[in-house]
């Protein structure tokens, strides 16, 4: 295409002069599709057919992937809208994924890996995919992080130039072409060998050890060194960062060299490490009926905090605001009747610029919610402690404590409800709160927030009955700052009484005084508001005692 072209309205799609990114054979961009009722944002790859005349393959490709997308729909799959020709373009009209791909999710990270919880996570959403692909027959034969899309904590799985349709059973090896990105290429495409379906499940288990660790298990500057340090060179896990065993054993069986060794799709499916939440959360719930209210009351906190611990990128789903403002959606209507490209790249860049406040406004609350769950943390981990006997403060200040640090999260979360429910804030731009705090994103945001506060309220109430005098006290303490003044007293002398209790504490007794050290003052600990608190529990849970001890 000329560069100085601004719009192409191909059918009900329209195309704008507004480049996404460039793949191998076509570059991807920014367009519209018209459903009748409201026009969705979708992305277009565009295929000059001079390249198609120089490469025939090409069109191959671009067919196959046709073919494939329209014969599946899932959620944690690009979608298919439609494709089409002329005399100078292919053109693909697919699902737009607003937040990149898995590559930049990573880059994005301080240590240019994620956490075991979020490598788990995406790992789940692509299985999730898999299985409709399995279902139907299909192998990618590409997969890595650029073809992971995101959008809105949804892994997607994108780029179906390479797939196939298997004629034989998936675990049967056929003799198919050496298509595919080497580096995740499995030992049988790069040696020219028949392979199955198992292809993928080496090439995720290269992403799924990258997503653990940062780098790929092998490096190479050749296919053929690459290939020979897969068949000589054992597979082996950085001691750093700490991951568990059963995360490692996943990831050394979709590596195994040889298919008959290497995990099915089928056995995937059922792995502990894939089906692992839903499982201990109804095991969980099975024993905790049977106990008294107070017990119960913190088990159900523990199980909460188990899967909402931190509430990040992952939990966000932040919308196309276009549905939060029926002027918005009515004046796009309009552009797309008038077919005017300037007005409707202008709303496109109206609408990035707001996505990108909104998504500040949810960070900053979210980092605000997870400070307050830290201490809920804190909480858990020094009842969990006293529970079995690896501390013995005496009743009364083990309850004062508990007592102290859930009234403490109240007071945050408390603080962040107030804040969503205001029509003024003093930090952020006035007329995008307002819009923000009317948007579905906001709403979603009060929910968590309100769930949060039900579930440490109820822990909060069990402990305030077992000593009612603490309650009695503090109710005559009106000023936060009075408040905070006897919090910093009863964890201060808390943690002076478990660091003399004994020469020869645990790792976990260590680890919980260095939390409550924390508690103290977090926002000294908790600077930055992209803080990474995933990563911060992942680093302090496995650190040494050495560590910890240099730490408190």
């Amino acid at each position: 295409m000329s560069e100085d072209w601004k719009k192409k309205k191909i059918d009900n799609f329209v195309i704008l002069n507004k480049i996404l990114g460039k793949g191998t054979y076509g570059t991807v961009y920014l367009g519209y599709m018209d459903t009748g009722q409201n026009q969705v944002r979708i992305a277009v790859k565009t295929v000059p057919m001079d390249s198609v005349k120089q490469s025939p393959q090409i069109l191959n490709l671009i067919k196959r992937e046709s073919t494939i997308l329209k014969a599946v729909e899932h959620p944690n799959i690009v979608r298919l809208y439609n494709a089409n020709r002329t005399l100078n373009y292919i053109y693909i009209f697919l699902e737009f994924c607003p937040d990149g791909d898995l590559r930049k999710f990573m880059q994005g990270k301080k240590e240019k890996h994620l956490s075991e919880l979020e490598a788990i996570i995406f790992l789940k959403h692509i299985v999730e995919g898999f299985k409709e692909l399995f279902q139907k027959k299909i192998i990618h034969r590409d997969i890595k992080p650029e073809n992971i899309l995101l959008s809105n904590g949804i892994a997607k799985i994108a780029d179906f130039g390479f797939a196939r349709v298997m004629e034989v059973e998936m675990d049967e090896p056929g003799k198919f072409s050496r298509n595919g990105t080497p580096i995740y290429m499995s030992p049988q495409i790069l040696r020219g060998q028949p392979f199955s379906a198992k292809c993928d499940v080496w090439s995720l288990g290269i992403v799924f050890y990258e997503m653990l660790y940062g780098k790929t298990p092998w490096q190479a500057e050749s296919q053929i060194q690459l290939e020979q340090l897969i068949l000589n060179k054992p597979l082996k896990f950085p001691t750093k960062p700490v991951r568990s065993q059963k995360v490692k054993e996943l990831v050394a069986m979709m590596l195994q060299v040889e298919e008959k060794d290497r995990l099915s799709w089928q056995q995937i499916f059922e792995n502990q490490v894939i089906k692992m939440n839903e499982d201990m959360v109804r095991q969980n719930m099975n024993e905790i009926m049977k106990e008294d209210p107070m017990t119960k009351s913190m088990s159900l906190n523990k199980i909460y905090l188990d899967q909402y611990k931190v509430v990040g990128y992952l939990h966000t789903k932040i919308e196309d605001y276009r549905d939060d403002s029926k002027n918005d959606l009515d004046g796009l209507k309009q552009m797309f009747d008038e077919e005017n490209p300037d007005l409707i790249l202008s709303q496109y860049q109206k609408e990035m610029k707001r996505r990108e406040s909104f998504q500040k406004f949810y960070t900053y609350y979210l980092y605000e919610r997870n400070v307050a769950f830290f201490i809920n943390y804190t909480q858990l981990r020094i009842i969990k402690l006293q529970t079995f006997g690896d501390i013995t403060l005496v009743k009364e200040q083990f309850l004062q404590l508990i007592f102290m640090l859930a009234r403490n999260q109240l007071l945050h979360l408390d603080k962040i409800n107030s804040a969503l429910n205001s029509n003024k804030h003093d930090q952020f731009d006035q007329e995008l709160w307002g819009r923000f705090i009317v948007s579905k994103d906001c709403s979603r945001l009060l929910t968590t927030i309100k769930n949060d506060i039900l579930i440490i309220k109820d822990v909060f109430i069990q402990v305030r009955e077992k000593c009612p005098q603490f309650q009695q006290f503090f109710d005559k303490i009106e000023d936060v700052k009075d408040f905070l003044g006897q919090y910093k007293q009863i964890i201060s002398k808390a943690i002076e009484i478990l660091k003399t209790a004994s020469t020869s504490l645990g790792k976990d007794v260590y680890s919980g005084i260095y939390y409550l050290k924390i508690c103290l003052n977090p926002y000294d600990f908790f600077k930055q508001v992209d803080f990474d608190f995933n990563a911060f529990y992942e680093e302090t849970e496995n650190a040494s005692l050495e560590e910890l001890l240099n730490l408190i």
